[in-house]
């Protein structure tokens, strides 16, 4: 089937632009009502493995079984398992939004955020990185459903002295000494390009 560009605004085309995502998903991005530890729902490589995880069958006694959900780190515990779903998750944004008026900057909120994560995902520790993320997801995701979509190419300072600054990586020097960087001066110098 040929996509047509733009989209109709019926929910219908935009989620046959992205064919491996539920339709279901597909609204609550648009609706900005998608947490952010679901969005690995985006990602075509970990559909299937995430309700393989949550879904215990037993063969034996014929039974099913839901086991809880797992924790944000066991569902992104790499950087790459992060970015692969939050870059659909931009690519449904841009395509509704643009189609429908949003400013043409829109995308380059997108690209300055995917990269902010990965330059601070190199000086801060993973885990930390990632509660980092969850919240500034969950305030970019209320001032969408305002309409604003430029807090994304934003920094939120708060969130990083509270989830980044006190989790920096050690630095490994060839005499084996390791140091942390203490000062704050430091500690933004991987923000922003």
């Amino acid at each position: 089937m040929a996509s047509i560009y733009p989209p109709s605004p019926d929910l219908q085309s935009i989620a046959a632009l992205f064919p491996h995502v539920d339709p279901d998903v597909i609204g609550a991005v648009l609706r900005h009502e998608l947490p952010g530890v679901e969005i690995y729902k985006l990602d075509s490589r970990r559909i299937l493995e995430s309700t393989w995880n949550i879904v215990e069958v037993s063969m034996d006694d014929s039974t099913v079984s839901l086991r809880a959900a797992p924790f944000a780190i066991e569902t992104y515990p790499t950087l790459d398992s992060l970015l692969v779903p939050l870059n659909a998750y931009f690519s449904v944004l841009c395509v509704e939004g643009l189609s429908h008026g949003q400013s043409a900057l829109l995308p380059c909120h997108f690209f300055r955020y995917s990269s902010h994560l990965v330059k601070i995902a190199a000086q801060y520790e993973w885990k930390a990185v990632l509660s980092y993320h969850l919240a500034s997801f969950a305030r970019r995701s209320k001032e969408m459903r305002k309409g604003d979509y430029a807090g994304w190419g934003r920094v939120d300072m708060d969130l990083m002295e509270e989830f980044l600054v006190p989790n920096q990586k050690k630095r490994h020097y060839g005499s084996g000494t390791v140091f942390s960087n203490s000062s704050a001066c430091q500690s933004w110098e991987l923000i922003y390009p």
